[in-house]
C-alpha cells in the first residue's frame, strides 16, 4: 500500500469540514497534519457579538485540537512560511518543514494596514482573534475607570466595521447607569471611506445609517485613516479626530508568503484556484477561505463561502488521494447576509432585498450556534 501525507495549514472553516470527514472514516494510508497558529479557531461571525457580550469567547472558538483528536490527525502548533513544491515540503516559522503529498491551505486573510500609520502600534485590529480579544477586554476595563477612554473610532465602513461599531455601544453604552443620566460619555465614530456597506443593496445601506444615526454613531464617508497616534485620527482630508481608542476592520490582504511560493496569484494576491479548488500551478496544492480565489467563479471574501467550501473540499481531498477525478465547484452568485447591529437585531439582505429586526438576529444567532455546535460536540 501507498503511504501519502496530506497536510492541512490552517484551522479555517473549510478545513474543520475536512477534519470532520476523517473523524467520521479515516482513509488507509493516509496520514494527516494540521498545522495552524491558532489552535482555538475563532468563528468570525460571531466577534461582534463577543464584543457586545451576548457571548463568551469560548462560545466563539472551535475546538480544533478536540477535532484532530477524533480525527487521528497530528497537529503542529506554529506558522507556515513557505512551499518547496521541488521537493515538496512545507517550511515552518520555527526553522523546521514538513514533507507532503498533498498539500491544502486555509489560513485566511491578514489586517492590511500599510497605508495607516501606527496602526500596529496604537489601533486594536480585529485579526488574529486571539489577541484582538484580550486587547478589547483590557479596554473595557480601563473604559469603566474614572477618566477611562471615552473617544472610540472604528475604522471601515464594511460589515465588520458596522457590526462592531454597534457592538462597541451596546457593551459599553446599552443599559449602563451612569453619574450623569442624562449624556452618555462615550463618543463614537465610523469611517467610512467608502461608504456604508458598500457591497451590500441600497436598502441595506439605508437600514445601517439609520441605526448608525439611532444609535449617536457619527459616520464620516468619503475619507479614510492614514495615521493613528495615542490621541487622534489623521485622516487623508487632513482633518483630525479626536480618538482614544481606534478599532480597524478595513480591507485585508493575502498572507505575504504566498508571494515566495511560485503559485498563481490574483492581483490582490490570493491564490489562484480551478473551480476543484486546486491551484492553477500545482494539482497537488488545495485551498479555500478567504486566502484563495476561485479565478472562474469571483466572489467577495465572506464566511458563507468558506463554509460552503468545506464539505467540498473534504470531499475533493479524499478523491485526490484515491486518484478520483474531481467535479467543478460553482459557488452561489446570491446569498443570505446578515449584519448584526449590537441590540440583538440585524439586517438580512439578498440580492436587492433587505429587511431588519429580531427576527433577522435570532436567525442569525440560530445559524451561528447551530456551526458552532457541529464542530463542538464532545
Amino acid at each position: 500500500m501507498i503511504k501519502k501525507h496530506l497536510v492541512l495549514v490552517g484551522g479555517g472553516h473549510a478545513h474543520v469540514f475536512v477534519l470532520e470527514a476523517f473523524a467520521r472514516a479515516a482513509m488507509p494510508g493516509v496520514t494527516v497534519t494540521l498545522v495552524t497558529r491558532e489552535p482555538m479557531a475563532p468563528y468570525s461571525g460571531m466577534l461582534p457579538g463577543f464584543v457586545a457580550r451576548h457571548y463568551t469567547l469560548s462560545e466563539c472558538l472551535i475546538d480544533v485540537p478536540r477535532l484532530c483528536r477524533k480525527a487521528g490527525v497530528r497537529l503542529i502548533e506554529g506558522a507556515a512560511i513557505g512551499i518547496d513544491r521541488d521537493t515538496r515540503r512545507l517550511h515552518l516559522a520555527d526553522g523546521s518543514s514538513l514533507p507532503y503529498d498533498i498539500l491544502s491551505l486555509d489560513v485566511g486573510i491578514t489586517p492590511d494596514v500599510e497605508e495607516i500609520a501606527g496602526a500596529n502600534e496604537h489601533a486594536l485590529l480585529v485579526k488574529p482573534v486571539s489577541t484582538f480579544a484580550p486587547k478589547w477586554q483590557a479596554f473595557v476595563d480601563r473604559a469603566k475607570m474614572e477618566g477611562g477612554p471615552r473617544d472610540i473610532v472604528v475604522v471601515g465602513g464594511g460589515a465588520a466595521g458596522v457590526e462592531l461599531v454597534l457592538a462597541a455601544r451596546n457593551r459599553l453604552t446599552a443599559g449602563q447607569s451612569w453619574p450623569d443620566r442624562h449624556r452618555d460619555p462615550f463618543r463614537y465614530t465610523l469611517i467610512a471611506g467608502a461608504g456604508i456597506l458598500p457591497s451590500h443593496p441600497a436598502r441595506a445601506q439605508r437600514l445601517a445609517r439609520a441605526a448608525l444615526s439611532e444609535n449617536g454613531i457619527t459616520v464620516i464617508d468619503n475619507d479614510t485613516a492614514v495615521a493613528i497616534t495615542p490621541t487622534h485620527i489623521r485622516l487623508r482630508s487632513g482633518h483630525d479626530i479626536a480618538c482614544e481608542t481606534a478599532i480597524v476592520s478595513t480591507k485585508a490582504k493575502a498572507p505575504p508568503w504566498f508571494a515566495g511560493t511560485g503559485l498563481a496569484r490574483t492581483a490582490g494576491g490570493y491564490l489562484a484556484l480551478r473551480p476543484t479548488l486546486q491551484t492553477l500551478t500545482d494539482e497537488d496544492i488545495f485551498a479555500a477561505g478567504d486566502c484563495a480565489t476561485v479565478i472562474e467563479h469571483p466572489r467577495p471574501k465572506a464566511g458563507v463561502f468558506a463554509v460552503r467550501q468545506g464539505p467540498v473540499l473534504a470531499h475533493h481531498l479524499r478523491r485526490h488521494l484515491q486518484t478520483g477525478l474531481l467535479d467543478p465547484y460553482i459557488p452561489q452568485k446570491d446569498f443570505l447576509t446578515l449584519v448584526s447591529l449590537g441590540d440583538k437585531t440585524a439586517i438580512a439582505s439578498r440580492g436587492s432585498f433587505a429587511a431588519a429586526g429580531h427576527w433577522a438576529w435570532i436567525l442569525k444567532d440560530w445559524i451561528d450556534r447551530r456551526f458552532m455546535a457541529r464542530f463542538n460536540r464532545p
